[in-house]
């Protein structure tokens, strides 16, 4: 589990750098219960993982026209949670960038089909997740 989370900051940091291509990030574990490190399974996006997530996401974007007329690009940071009956609920922007962007990654997350729910010692668990929507156009 440290592993892990040590990895998505690795990759997070990493992603400092913008490009044409938004990058696959994984969701990054924000809160479980009282003890994130307790996850025995995460939660599962499509019997994949992470990257399958910010592939959806990325194919069902669209772009706000107020923004992309105002040429605005950025990266709002939600946090959501895959409940135990693996639908996502409690979506809300950490660092959002303008309203429209913040409402179109609230309005895409909020679609998200359900999700393989979370596990500890096989007893299904909610999970809180921080995932960064990205927002740029092309030049």
């Amino acid at each position: 589990m440290k592993r892990f989370l040590f990895s998505a900051l690795l990759l997070l940091i990493s992603l400092a750098a913008f490009s044409q291509e938004p990058p696959v990030v994984e969701p990054q574990i924000d809160s479980l219960l009282e003890r994130p490190e307790a996850v025995s399974v995460p939660p599962k996006f499509m019997r994949g993982g992470g990257d399958r997530f910010s592939n959806w996401v990325t194919r069902h974007l669209v772009y706000p026209k107020d923004a992309k007329d105002d040429r605005i690009e950025g990266i709002v940071y939600l946090s959501f949670t895959v409940d135990v009956d693996g639908s996502v609920k409690d979506v809300k922007v950490i660092k959002g960038v303008c309203e429209s962007l913040d409402a179109e990654a609230v309005r895409v997350v909020s679609s998200s089909p359900k999700w393989e729910c979370g596990t500890i010692d096989g007893k299904p668990v909610a999970v809180t997740y921080t995932h960064p929507i990205y927002f740029l156009l092309t030049r």
